[in-house]
């Protein structure tokens, strides 16, 4: 009980900080405040979680050392959340370039450049690229130059398949010729066959995936329920029980990592990415 008093009061204290100076405030702020209120906001959610999930384990174990050692283990959490949406949306947006594709040659087709057909996409692209064709967009129309605002779009987008299209598009602006449209729907169609290989790949490794997930919670769950019965907390509050559930949370770490690890496809390098400071 002790220990859930003084987890509560350091995430008590931390949110009251975080209020006085701003790093809750929802208000637009200027871009040097943002990033420091972003970086705050990113301390609290380490904070947080590292709290959340020791309270949660010395709830169930009454054990100092493996309430310790989870709340290390909870500092991660919020990162490695985000590593995981930025591969989602990577997939995503692996998935939905071959429809852009589709849609700028349509505009090449109806007498429109490469940039114009591309910002039509800030309107009528698919919903998840939207806002990268906007900040397009928007560099094309206030420097007035596509090399510019296509070195843009592969800053904000940041993955190597959009450093293909981009510069894909980068040549055909500039040598243009008849045969532009006729390339860029070859480009959509390989886009398309390596998206069909890559699921493929993916569903026959799921399996891994879902066995590590498996394998890392069910000897957790099987100690929260022996947790409720009379005498299993305190067998575990020996320094033998402490050495068996740090021993057992370290192996789970270990495994659950190599089984994903093992499962997971290796992204392909951003070799086009350029000069993007």
């Amino acid at each position: 009980m002790g220990m859930i008093v003084g987890l509560a009061f350091g995430l008590g204290t931390l949110v009251v900080y975080a209020s006085l100076n701003g790093m809750l405030a929802p208000w637009q702020t200027p871009a040097p405040a943002r990033r420091i209120w972003q970086e705050r906001r990113a301390i609290a959610a380490h904070a947080a979680a590292g709290a959340a999930l020791a309270a949660t384990a010395w709830i169930l174990s009454r054990n100092d050392v493996l309430a310790a050692g989870c709340f290390a283990v909870g500092l991660a959490v919020p990162a490695a959340l985000k590593r995981s949406r930025a591969r989602k949306r990577q997939a995503q947006a692996r998935e939905q370039w071959p429809d852009c594709i589709d849609d700028v040659v349509s505009g090449l087709r109806a007498g429109l450049s490469v940039g114009e057909s591309l910002v039509l996409l800030a309107e009528r692209g698919p919903d998840q690229m939207k806002a990268h064709f906007a900040v397009f967009a928007a560099e094309l129309e206030a420097t007035g130059r596509l090399d510019a605002a296509l070195d843009r779009l592969k800053r904000t987008m940041a993955e190597p398949v959009a450093d293909r299209v981009v510069e894909a598009m980068r040549l055909a602006s500039r040598l243009g010729g008849h045969d532009l449209a006729v390339m860029l729907t070859s480009l959509a169609s390989a886009l398309r066959s390596e998206n069909r290989a890559r699921g493929e790949l993916l569903a026959r490794q799921s399996w891994t995936v879902g066995g590590a997930r498996v394998a890392a919670v069910a000897p957790w769950v099987v100690l929260g329920l022996l947790a409720t019965r009379p005498g299993v907390v305190d067998s575990f509050s020996t320094p033998t029980g402490t050495a068996i559930l740090v021993f057992g949370l370290a192996a789970t770490l270990l495994a659950y990592g190599l089984m994903l690890r093992l499962g997971r496809l290796e992204e392909a390098p951003r070799v086009l990415a350029g000069n993007e400071s």
